[in-house]
């Protein structure tokens, strides 16, 4: 048995790097089972959010499968990305409660992640924190994305699991239409 019932783990995955995948695996490791939100799920087609929720769910699922462990769920934004209000903390929360029917045990970021500013005292009082450093491993969604459109392929292969490479083409046939339309 592990120390936790049920970890939670909110993030873009704009791409699922080996960044996001040290989260997860720290969550797997603490719990039982973890839970994952795919943020502004509604968000596409941008320089920021180049990929639709089905494309990141797809790369999450590649890694992950589809485990009763290991819960992927799209979460849109409840006014936008930005918003670090206690009131986005309540949301995230209701939608937790809808898969989980509780609270999360342990809530699992990055150390450049804001997360915390998300919930008042009384939201949190039942979970744990936990704040993975970044610094031994810095990679972020704007790196891979530029390793994409620059073709790059082989060090952006260095920093995603191996079961994302046969991913490359789509992931960059799709990004590379955002920045058409841009450019237009």
């Amino acid at each position: 048995m592990k120390p936790y019932d049920v970890g939670f783990i909110c993030g873009r995955f704009q791409t699922f790097h080996k960044g996001h995948e040290k989260l997860i695996q720290t969550a797997q490791l603490l719990c039982d089972r973890v839970l994952i939100f795919i943020g502004s799920a509604q968000e596409c087609g941008t320089e920021r959010n180049p990929f639709n929720i089905t494309t990141r769910e797809k790369m999450l699922r590649e890694v992950y499968g589809y485990n009763d462990n290991v819960m992927i769920y799209a979460l849109s934004d409840m006014t936008d990305e930005n918003d670090i209000r206690p009131e986005w903390g309540q949301y995230l929360m209701d939608h937790i409660k809808r898969y989980i029917h509780k609270s999360p045990e342990l809530m699992v970021y990055g150390n450049d992640d804001s997360r915390s500013g998300w919930f008042d005292k009384e939201t949190l009082e039942n979970t744990a924190e936990l704040i993975i450093n970044r610094n031994d491993l810095p990679i972020s969604g704007t790196m891979l994305r530029d390793l994409m459109v620059n073709d790059k392929r082989e060090e952006w292969m260095k920093l995603v699991n191996p079961k994302l490479h046969k991913m490359y083409d789509q992931l960059r046939a799709e990004l590379l239409t955002i920045n058409k339309r841009k450019g237009d």
